[in-house]
């Protein structure tokens, strides 16, 4: 959907473009936090009493269980229970 108007569109690429990199970088860093918090809430919102690794797990399914094959995606979640089992 593109609902905004051009030079409005223009207006905000001259804003970023006049950010130093470092600025930029930061922004997207905030982005995908921003978007991993929305996730996590949504996954808690459902599931109140989930632990930190399956919280882990499903936000990760979540936003990768599309890149990935179904095995690959079973290896990559078996990998984040391993290591969370050895931080703990």
């Amino acid at each position: 959907m593109q609902d905004t108007p051009e030079h409005i569109m223009q207006k905000q690429r001259e804003i970023i473009h006049a950010k130093s990199a470092d600025e930029r970088f930061m922004i997207g860093v905030e982005a995908i936090n921003f978007g991993r918090m929305m996730v996590e809430s949504s996954i808690r919102q459902s599931n109140p009493h989930i632990s930190e690794i399956d919280l882990k797990v499903e936000t990760f399914k979540r936003c990768y269980s599309q890149a990935f094959d179904p095995a690959e995606l079973n290896k990559i979640i078996n990998g984040l229970k391993a290591y969370w089992e050895k931080r703990a």
